[in-house]
């Protein structure tokens, strides 16, 4: 931005609220799961960086490579669940007075039934150029039940198969065009394996690399369920050990925002089933 010798620029973030769940849509636990349950309101806080203010050009990230942030907002979003601070998604705003008038880029007041306009200028910083990096590049987005692709893809708010396939469009360089569901995503990608988990245990040896890979997704039938409810993507074998175990790690999101969690805190427990979503390339970091 050209500075302007009589003007003031102040520069602030625009944080989305992790610390709650979102739903566009009934959860499965709930009357009528699954029914559209209308455009979920997801609240967004502003705070102005103040180190910033009078500086017509800046970087995002401080002397470590971290974004960043305020000193004053609450709840800070570092107090937030699965909040991240150097990768994933960020939002900006600048803000010009002179002569009495004051001018913005846009922000908050761009905000519709949808969400925060696509408009607001955004950062997303992934851990790498595979298609797990581009996954990482959805923290910081808000966990949203029955998210639809305008959503998804424009990283408003992700459920837990919109946030892989939104990751995998921005990877293949394409659009988003419809809605996914478990489900849907079971049907349509090859399955490399099934197997049940307990206690994040396969009931079987699974080799990484063999059996599965980081970037398959693994989609969970929890017990004495009709059909495949939840769904995320192999990280890493944590304890390099080379098999499928407790202490590796899974990126999924939903109802909470995308997060880390080991297949030991029990979210996969249940029949699983490994898909290998096809395309030319690595699917790694």
């Amino acid at each position: 931005m050209a500075p302007r010798p009589n003007a003031t620029i102040r520069w602030y973030r625009i944080y989305a609220d992790l610390s709650r769940y979102y739903k566009n849509a009934n959860h499965p636990w709930e009357p009528s799961p699954y029914a559209w349950a209308g455009w979920g309101k997801i609240p967004y806080l502003r705070e102005e960086l103040r180190s910033l203010r009078g500086r017509w050009e800046i970087s995002p990230l401080d002397a470590s490579g971290r974004v960043l942030r305020g000193e004053e907002l609450e709840p800070h979003p570092a107090k937030a669940p699965h909040y991240v601070e150097d990768v994933g998604t960020f939002w900006f705003q600048a803000e010009v007075e002179e002569g009495g008038a004051t001018s913005r880029s846009p922000g908050l007041e761009q905000s519709d039934y949808r969400g925060l306009s696509p408009k607001v200028f955004r950062v997303s910083i992934r851990e790498g150029e595979g298609y797990l990096g581009y996954v990482t590049s959805f923290f910081n987005v808000p966990g949203l039940f029955g998210s639809v692709p305008h959503q998804s893809y424009h990283y408003i708010g992700v459920d837990c198969a919109d946030v892989l396939m939104a990751a995998r469009a921005r990877w293949m360089g394409q659009p988003l065009e419809r809605d996914f569901n478990v489900a849907a995503l079971v049907e349509e990608f090859p399955r490399a394996v099934t197997v049940q988990l307990r206690q994040g245990v396969p009931e079987r040896a699974l080799p990484i690399g063999e059996s599965v890979r980081p970037g398959d997704l693994l989609a969970v039938r929890y017990p004495r369920a009709r059909q495949f409810q939840h769904v995320g993507v192999f990280y890493s074998d944590e304890n390099a050990n080379g098999l499928l175990d407790a202490d590796d790690l899974v990126l999924h999101a939903g109802p909470e925002a995308l997060h880390r969690s080991r297949l030991g805190e029990g979210a996969f427990d249940g029949e699983v089933a490994i898909l290998r979503p096809k395309r030319s390339g690595s699917q790694g970091r």
